[in-house]
């Protein structure tokens, strides 16, 4: 009998080799990764030369997709193939499924802190918060860490982590002093609590250069005083309390961060803002008002501050149907402006106006995108819109309207 690499078999009548087994063995580790999970484990059972690609492959990925087609026990399967692996894990990504025990993830997180998991992504779907163990902080040569809904409570004297350069944390709440190592580049969080005890991640030697915060209690301001590498900054808030004190402070975060290139904002008000921000290309706004003076003063400092600004996308919130009539911005010339994006578009006068703004003051602008409002369902009303909108004087002769 030939080998499994000069396999035949028939297809349409004819011999056909199997080329793909004699591929390098790098190759058929990509081949794997590029297959859902259930998929991948069913090459073991083509060749011996499958069976070894399959038992040192280092990705592993049990997310939705894989438990939608797990006929048999969750915890079995896991763990059975996590025991026939004979190699170092690179990834490790899990979707925790309902009613699982505790126990089960606390075990399969202690078998990978051993060997040398550089990309971690834990999202818990049980209605609990998923305390992490403590062999989390185990993983020395982790780089990429992700988790959801999940309780970090790190070991007393925990100092961080030696590689950790990317940190995305959803519904975490964190319970103790902690820092995630100087490497980090990357922190983004989302709808967490206890970030007050992260302020030892900034430091005088801090190596941050995309910072989001959004929806997590109180900041400590002071931590901006060491961001100066900070290229990506995102603060958004849904509530809009003790907003004076972030309007405040805001001026002062981004007079820290001399190559800030990217800005996302919501729930701020900025009375003024002194600071120049010339590499800033890229600002988007959350939850913007255009019925609120407040936010449409706010976005004006915002715009004379950047005088390189390229790209702007806003995503409206409902308000009132009242005009408020923009203030005097006959100085304002966004000269460097080609990309416009407003997302939640319903038409009104203010909208209008603010639209008509912008087209006369953009003379680099190569093109607008509006979206439309939920609340439009009229198919009269969108070409009202449309209608308004295409007749509005446009400073760029070129500058196309998108409508979605």
């Amino acid at each position: 009998m030939a080998s499994h690499a000069k396999a035949i078999q028939y297809e349409f009548g004819a011999l056909t080799l199997d080329r793909i087994s004699n591929l390098p063995i790098n190759v058929l580790h990509l081949i794997l990764e590029r297959l859902p999970l259930h998929d991948a484990a069913r090459t073991s059972i083509l060749s011996k030369t499958w069976r070894s690609t399959w038992e040192l492959q280092g990705v592993l990925v049990f997310d939705d997709v894989f438990f939608s087609h797990l006929a048999s026990d969750v915890s079995a399967t896991i763990s059975h193939i996590l025991l026939v692996r004979s190699g170092p894990l690179f990834k490790f990504h899990l979707s925790i499924p309902l009613n699982l025990p505790v126990l089960h993830t606390d075990m399969w997180i202690k078998n990978i802190s051993n060997r040398g998991v550089k990309i971690l992504k834990i999202f818990n779907n049980l209605q609990t918060s998923y305390r992490m163990p403590s062999y989390l902080f185990s993983c020395t040569e982790l780089t990429h860490l992700t988790l959801d809904n999940c309780i970090l409570n790190p070991p007393l004297g925990f100092k961080g982590f030696c590689n950790l350069s990317s940190v995305r944390l959803m519904y975490v709440m964190i319970t103790a002093d902690m820092s995630f190592g100087t490497q980090l580049e990357t922190l983004d969080l989302k709808y967490c609590t206890g970030i007050k005890y992260l302020g030892g991640q900034f430091k005088c030697n801090s190596n941050i250069r995309k910072l989001i915060i959004a929806d997590c209690g109180k900041i400590n301001w002071r931590w901006f005083e060491y961001t100066r590498n900070v290229e990506t900054l995102g603060l958004m808030f849904e509530k809009r309390s003790n907003c004076r004190r972030k309007i405040i402070n805001l001026d002062r975060v981004v007079g820290n961060m001399p190559k800030i290139q990217v800005l996302l904002l919501g729930g701020l008000f900025l009375e003024r803002l002194t600071t120049t921000m010339e590499n800033l290309t890229f600002l988007q706004l959350f939850h913007f008002g255009i019925y609120d003076l407040g936010q449409i003063q706010s976005f004006f400092a915002l715009i004379r501050s950047s005088p390189n600004l390229q790209n702007l996308r806003i995503m409206l919130r409902p308000g009132l149907e009242e005009y408020l009539q923009l203030p005097n911005v006959d100085d304002v010339i966004l000269g460097q402006i080609e990309k416009v994006d407003i997302q939640g578009m319903a038409g009104s006068r203010s909208e209008l106006s603010f639209i008509k703004f912008l087209l006369a003051s953009s003379p680099s602008l190569i093109w607008m995108k509006l979206s439309k409002s939920v609340t439009v369902t009229d198919p009269r009303e969108e070409l009202r819109i449309l209608g308004e909108v295409t007749r509005l004087p446009r400073a760029s002769t070129t500058a196309q309207i998108i409508w979605n």
